[in-house]
């Protein structure tokens, strides 16, 4: 296996811009889409996509990995089978794709979770969740041999949602040529299973894991775990796009009406919650529908949003990787982002843990 560390990547050198030399209809839809320049993670993985080497990536959060694999799909009008944890991930993806391919007539489905069957089908890019596809495939409705890409994104949370098993189920039965393996950690099964599947792998570590630099750190000490940190959230709520973390669906729903009974323009993110009202209120987020968006750790991987401008920890999490991943939700593609993290007196330790992650 060859390691391509781009940690340490000076990205003020002035580098080719590879967009320029990709196809006119894909160079027209990423300049219609903002895309200017690549990202560093573009910049290495695109290459080493478009020459036929299967990569397992370490990103950050809002790195740009999702046009790092889907510009080298597009471009070499490969098939492709993308595995996504959650269903939120997976839409995104799928929007990506559609932005991206909007000159190529791209064939492209959804298989996921919580929808009808009706409209899930085999076709030349899939997108999808490994129970969803599994159930088609156990039924004959899909066939994983045909794709010559397959993508795992969010790898370690595959892992920590105890899908590894249906990755390797679905792995055993395709016959990709390329292999993209994307992750904000890469834990020793990630790599054991890149490494199974994938010959003449290259490992490509662009960032260290911790949170991003462009994101703005506050702790602030709470007398209480409910009354104070109501009274305190409220004072920072503003009119900014505003993602808030609960710990429990019961809190964040208590949450919810808490602040909607004050006027505040508020949406629900929850994993109890019908997939359709999911999705409503996540776009209903997304586009400005809301403000703020109260959620569940549900939320903390794999959604896209650029332009939120603070998170805030209404609860605090669980662990330091936890706390990384709810930050990553803003200070994306270069934006500046603040994190604000309430916690009482019995929480202190958890405090100490994460500033001498920031330290690092």
């Amino acid at each position: 296996m060859i390691r391509i560390s781009i940690a340490l990547l000076d990205h003020q050198e002035q580098l080719p811009n590879m967009f320029e030399n990709l196809s006119e209809d894909l160079r027209k839809a990423l300049n219609e889409a903002g895309y200017i320049k690549p990202t560093r993670v573009q910049e290495v993985v695109i290459p080493e996509l478009m020459n036929g080497k299967s990569v397992i990536v370490q990103a950050k959060t809002g790195s740009g990995k999702t046009a790092a694999y889907v510009i080298p799909i597009l471009e070499r009008n490969s098939t492709a089978l993308i595995l996504s944890p959650t269903r939120e991930l997976a839409t995104q993806i799928l929007d990506e794709i559609k932005k991206l391919g909007k000159y190529k007539q791209i064939d492209v489905s959804l298989i996921i979770g919580g929808m009808s069957y009706d409209d899930q089908r085999q076709s030349k890019i899939v997108v999808g969740t490994p129970g969803r596809l599994l159930d088609l495939w156990s039924k004959g409705k899909i066939d994983f041999s045909g794709y010559d890409f397959v993508i795992v994104d969010e790898a370690d949370r595959m892992l920590d949602m105890g899908f590894i098993d249906d990755i390797r189920m679905i792995l055993n039965h395709c016959n990709a040529k390329i292999a993209g393996f994307f992750s904000a950690t890469i834990p020793d099964e990630i790599m054991t299973l890149a490494e199974e599947f994938s010959k003449d792998l290259r490992e490509i570590v662009l960032d260290e894991y911790k949170p991003v630099e462009e994101v703005k750190q506050k702790f602030v000490k709470v007398r209480n775990d409910w009354n104070d940190k109501v009274s305190k959230l409220l004072e920072e709520i503003n009119g900014e796009k505003i993602l808030v973390f609960a710990r429990t669906r019961d809190r964040a729903r208590k949450l919810y009406y808490l602040l909607k009974g004050k006027g505040v323009n508020v949406g629900l993110l929850s994993g109890d919650m019908p997939q359709s009202v999911r999705l409503k209120n996540f776009y209903g987020f997304k586009k400005g529908k809301y403000n703020v968006l109260v959620a569940t750790d549900l939320a903390s991987r794999g959604i896209d949003i650029i332009d939120v401008n603070k998170v805030i920890n209404f609860d605090i999490p669980r662990d330091v990787e936890t706390y990384i991943h709810r930050v990553g939700r803003t200070g994306r593609m270069g934006r500046v982002g603040q994190a604000i993290t309430f916690y009482t007196f019995r929480e202190a330790d958890m405090i100490k843990r994460i500033n001498n992650l920031l330290a690092i």
